[in-house]
């Protein structure tokens, strides 16, 4: 039995990053403030070309005739010019708006992948993860935190966020009435999304609470009668997971970002990004906490196993990122490419689109292909980090190019990245302080771990 000491070392390394995500935000902000206004304000740039017209006009009537039509053409496409580009241009509290949302559903979904990850290995008699079992249930207790961020953001910036909230879209007599809106709006309307975010956040918290209810419960009183109701909980989890939060949590809070477009394939995508982050911040967390002498039993047959994962899942990732386009493609289906033609074009989001390609899938395939490269800790370690990168430049994929159609990734989402990656690693290592067996010694499968060989 080993207990994890939440040092005020590793507390000031994090109050240290969330400084520095703080400041690199307020940097972003003040650029795109800056971008901002400069677009906003029409360019004048003929006046004084106009007064030296004027001062030559008794050379020749004719000619400043001429110059003066010229001079309005000009004026005329430089005040167009600067609609177009403030057009163009998204304010601040745009940026940050589809960053941090982003970001939030980031969290929260990885916080449901761990409860599945807990979940699945329990329910197939899983032994060789006993040991570091104790890791995700603490990556769980972020999800309250998440789940109220995104609800609170839905609650005062709604409008912002869901085009489809906006009334006037659904009146008949209103020139901005949408008729495709209009046919969904059956389920696209508050009532239905705060009941469904009500079911989704209650069910979301219940299993989040009874996991770690009935982990540490037998870490105190170890029992056969507590690791059979984990096993139920487990067969629990696994549906709801499955059939509610993943399925009416992304298709509420994600897919409806942009609602003139659907996919039956996007509640798989949300929850393979997910879970590809949700293991390599295990596996990140394994060697933190070797190195403090914690999980002696922990050894590179887990690693390994942690990495196999990481790499299956990117394969995963990959082909629903393929499939999503490829269904459209071959069911003829030319209304529904709009998802990708916000993001693939250049002067878009294709440089980020594309690059999502090569890091969730490109490295990690031909990185962790070989059996050596999963066993090393300096590989999978950067591979987790970069793995972590990925799907959080994958989530803003997901619903940021709709309220930012241009330039909204930057400064502020890597501000952002820091200040959520500092508060989600403080509540995870805070509740691991919590655990007092951090190898789950008395489970009953514990020694199928210590014996794990692959």
């Amino acid at each position: 039995m080993n207990t994890y000491k939440f040092e005020s070392g590793t507390k000031s390394k994090i109050f240290t990053t969330l400084i520095v995500g703080i400041i690199i935000l307020a940097l972003g902000f003040g650029i795109s403030a800056l971008k901002y206004k400069k677009a906003s304000n029409p360019k004048v740039e003929h006046v004084e070309e106009h007064g030296a017209t004027e001062g030559h006009a008794e050379v020749a009537e004719n000619s400043h005739a001429t110059h003066d039509e010229a001079q309005a053409d000009t004026h005329h496409a430089d005040n167009a010019h600067g609609e177009h580009e403030a057009a163009t241009v998204s304010s601040p509290l745009k940026i940050f708006l589809a960053n941090f949302y982003a970001l939030f559903l980031y969290g929260f979904f990885v916080c449901v992948a761990a409860i599945f990850f807990l979940a699945a290995t329990t329910i197939a008699w899983g032994g060789w993860q006993i040991q570091i079992q104790k890791i995700p249930l603490a990556m769980t207790r972020s999800i309250y935190l998440f789940l109220g961020l995104i609800l609170a953001f839905a609650a005062v910036f709604g409008h912002d966020i869901f085009e489809w909230m906006h009334k006037y879209l659904y009146d008949k007599a209103d020139p901005r009435f949408d008729e495709i809106l209009f046919f969904k709006s059956d389920y696209l309307n508050p009532t239905v999304f705060w009941i469904v975010s009500a079911i989704v956040g209650l069910l979301s918290c219940m299993l989040a609470y009874r996991w770690w209810k009935n982990l540490t419960a037998q870490d105190e009183a170890p029992s056969l009668a507590l690791f059979s109701d984990s096993r139920k909980i487990s067969a629990i989890s696994i549906v709801l997971i499955a059939f509610v939060i993943s399925t009416f949590g992304t298709w509420t809070w994600s897919m409806s970002v942009q609602p003139h477009w659907y996919s039956t394939m996007f509640p798989w995508y949300t929850m393979a990004s997910a879970a590809t982050t949700m293991l390599s911040i295990i596996l990140l967390l394994i060697y933190f906490l070797k190195s403090k002498g914690l999980l002696p039993g922990v050894n590179a047959n887990h690693t390994h196993d942690i990495a196999k994962l990481m790499f299956a899942l990117s394969v995963f990732w990959t082909y629903v990122w393929f499939d999503q386009y490829m269904l459209i493609w071959y069911g003829n289906i030319p209304e529904e490419t709009s998802f990708f033609i916000l993001r693939r074009k250049l002067d878009n989001y294709g440089i980020l689109f594309h690059l999502t390609f090569v890091i969730n899938f490109i490295l990690p395939f031909f990185i962790l292909m070989k059996r050596d490269s999963k066993r090393k800790e300096m590989t999978t370690v950067i591979m987790a980090i970069i793995l972590i990168i990925g799907h959080w430049m994958d989530f803003y994929l997901m619903v940021g190019p709709p309220m930012v159609p241009k330039g909204g990734f930057g400064l502020i989402g890597l501000g952002g990245l820091l200040i959520i990656g500092s508060i989600f690693t403080y509540i995870t290592l805070w509740s691991l302080s919590k655990v007092k067996d951090l190898s789950s010694s008395t489970h009953p499968y514990v020694e199928e771990s210590y014996k794990h060989h692959i």
